[in-house]
């Protein structure tokens, strides 16, 4: 396979990618050992742990730079190119943001819409003819894995916790986002977060009725995926008040 095939818009030898199939599978396979792995190895060793902080704060930009480089060069140079405020791509900014200097607010935003936004993404990638081992596969499970493995970093390695509340205060933020983005849409004919119109390539919104209907019905899954990611939170509050009162007696 030549370089060019590798980074080409229309691979020719390339082929499309296969949900669930044999390199989806290894992919997801790869990411949860190398998150699993490193996360174990971090709490074991302190040079480990400085080193995998650093490899994210590498990582997460350069392959950001890298993608978009290539969307510009060798895709089309458009807004949308050089720019996204797709959830999972302002999780990046948040996840390099906080490996510099941790902000508790937007660890609380980067835990709601990194693990739903990027685990999402992993299971049901949208990268249609861009399989294994086109440059976009590598990327697109790098860049969402990176999401992930920085969450997982900050609560099994630094103990960082989600505070009680911040369900409700990440849901509110979400939809004045998704309000701004609205307009921001409106203004430069893009469709960030996909709530100006559908995708124009198949997905699972088609499912869900024509615009402005399908909005409601990806506001209850949002509210339903997020709280069942606040579900170990409301438990560990409660285990925790429990053992004080344990104690108290």
């Amino acid at each position: 396979m030549s370089f060019y095939e590798f980074i080409s818009k229309h691979p020719s030898v390339i082929k499309p990618f296969a949900l669930f199939g044999t390199s989806h599978i290894l992919a997801l396979m790869t990411a949860i050992f190398f998150i699993a792995a490193f996360t174990n190895l971090s709490n074991k060793y302190e040079g480990v742990q400085k080193f995998y902080k650093v490899f994210l704060l590498t990582a997460l930009p350069l392959q950001e730079i890298t993608f978009r480089l290539w969307d510009c060069f060798y895709q089309d140079l458009r807004f949308e190119s050089l720019f996204s405020l797709h959830l999972c791509s302002i999780a990046i900014f948040l996840c390099i943001i906080i490996l510099v200097k941790y902000n508790q607010s937007m660890f609380e935003i980067l835990f709601f819409w990194g693990l739903g936004g990027a685990t999402q993404a992993l299971l049901t990638p949208d990268i249609s003819i861009y399989g294994f081992p086109h440059f976009r596969f590598f990327q697109v499970f790098l860049s969402h894995g990176l999401i992930i493995a920085t969450i997982i970093y900050f609560l099994l390695v630094e103990g960082k916790r989600v505070r009680k509340g911040s369900l409700k205060r990440v849901l509110i933020n979400t939809n004045i986002y998704a309000l701004f983005v609205f307009f921001i849409n409106s203004i430069f004919k893009t469709n960030y977060l996909f709530i100006n119109h559908k995708p124009y390539t198949p997905s699972l919104i088609d499912l869900l009725g024509p615009w402005p209907f399908y909005i409601i019905w990806l506001e209850l899954i949002m509210i339903v995926a997020f709280s069942l990611l606040y579900m170990p939170v409301l438990y560990a509050e409660k285990h925790a008040v429990k053992e004080e009162l344990e104690v108290s007696s």
